[in-house]
């Protein structure tokens, strides 16, 4: 059994190089209908998705014509972004300079501040939340049959995939997600040598670009 994770694919908020939640560009929907054909040939038994409607929208063309359990889960969403909603990059990189110090992306602003916006949530609160979606991918790497289908965001993957593989949790970015980036992980044993533990698998899906 695997388990598939899936950054949502272009929308348009960040096309606009704006913050929010919005849904997806053309751009966007051509590129999860593309990563869908991908996808034809992968048993999959059900999906956990973000609440966001970026992510929402990638997992609902993923999953068109599929009969499949898909449970929408709080701790898969992005770091909230507080007030920064609705601005554009540069007029609040100007409004809030000492949360842009390292930059625009979610990561970036908890390296420079601890929250990921002003009236955000704090670093803590973001690490605490990847926690549990690590250990959510640790029981399900542990099950048996068809693979699993997860859609979420660049930020949360990359705290989360950090733990998951025994990490200490930096926020520099060791994992790069473009949109619709897929990255598979599998339950690894090795008998005698080492026991289970997860590991990633780096294998392109046919159709995907």
């Amino acid at each position: 059994m695997a388990v598939y994770l899936v950054r949502h694919a272009e929308d348009r908020a960040a096309a606009e190089l704006r913050f929010g939640d919005q849904g997806l560009t053309e751009r966007g929907v051509e590129q999860a209908r593309d990563l869908a054909a991908g996808f034809a040939g992968v048993s999959l038994r059900g999906c956990l998705v973000s609440p966001l409607v970026r992510a929402a929208e990638t997992a609902e063309i993923l999953l068109e014509g599929r009969d499949l359990a898909v449970e929408i889960s709080p701790s898969l969403a992005e770091g909230e972004t507080g007030e920064l909603t609705g601005l554009s990059f540069a007029d609040a990189a100007r409004r809030y300079p000492r949360d842009f110090e390292r930059g625009h992306s979610v990561v970036a602003r908890l390296a420079a501040s601890g929250r990921t916006a002003p009236g955000g949530e704090s670093r803590d609160a973001f690490v605490a939340r990847a926690a549990q979606v690590r250990k959510r991918l640790e029981r399900e790497l542990q099950s048996e049959g068809d693979s699993l289908l997860v859609v979420s965001h660049g930020g949360l993957l990359n705290y989360a995939l950090q733990q998951l593989l025994g990490m200490p949790v930096r926020d520099e970015v060791p994992f790069g997600f473009d949109h619709c980036g897929v990255l598979r992980l599998v339950n690894y044993r090795e008998p005698p040598g080492f026991g289970s533990f997860p590991m990633l698998r780096f294998a392109p899906l046919a159709g995907s670009r």
